[in-house]
């Protein structure tokens, strides 16, 4: 005859093993989870690095380029946008030239750039663009009269041209799952002024460069 108290001990023991597998699940879920946190992470901080280094490089590239001119109105606005795809072909075709058997790769085609260049007016009472200068209506005081302020159309005022230039970075996943939705592309954004009358009434310096002592005339 079989002891009551041996077949309790046996059921309590099914039951702690349970509960200790319940715990491991749990466990192992919670740092899976962890994992692929760090990982998203770890390849949007990527991104981000290499963002920030096209940003970079692609204002230069506009800074070096034709751009809003005082006197000629038809360029007071302008907008760009494209890729950075054509690093990818440069690269490809160095390391072609090193491995014959090297396989083309895309990764600056996944970064985006798009420029806004514009002109904008600094007067006494008015900061604006050209948008903003057409759209410019007289203002009104507490009692619903005109105000004495000029129209910013008719007064001297300072021109600057401001850049704007945003780079967007490539679809992220919130895990390696291809089912799970793609998080809303992250960005960043570059904007510089520059004074136009450096790169449009500058003159050249034609000051003789001072002769090096000790040779000749």
């Amino acid at each position: 005859m079989s002891s009551p108290r041996k077949t309790t001990r046996s059921g309590f023991a099914l039951i702690e093993v349970l509960v200790a597998v319940l715990f491991l699940a749990i466990f192992l879920l919670a740092l899976l989870q962890v994992r692929n946190q760090a990982l998203h992470q770890f390849l949007l901080s990527g991104d981000q690095h290499t963002g920030a280094w096209l940003a970079e490089m692609k204002m230069a590239e506009v800074i070096s380029e034709r751009l809003p001119d005082p006197e000629d109105e038809d360029t007071w606005e302008s907008f760009e946008s494209g890729d950075f795809a054509y690093l990818d072909d440069r690269n490809n075709d160095i390391n072609r030239s090193v491995n014959e058997e090297w396989s083309d790769r895309t990764k600056f085609a996944n970064f985006e750039w798009s420029v806004t260049k514009e002109l904008v007016f600094i007067g006494p009472n008015f900061i604006g663009s050209r948008e903003d200068l057409d759209a410019w209506e007289q203002p009104l005081d507490e009692n619903g009269e005109p105000t004495t302020d000029a129209d910013p159309t008719t007064k001297p005022a300072a021109r600057i041209v401001r850049i704007t230039l945003i780079v967007t970075l490539p679809e992220t996943r919130q895990s390696p799952n291809p089912e799970a939705e793609i998080s809303e592309r992250p960005t960043i954004k570059l904007v510089t002024y520059v004074d136009p009358s450096i790169l449009f009434n500058a003159e050249p310096d034609t000051e003789a460069a001072p002769t090096p002592e000790g040779t000749g005339g």
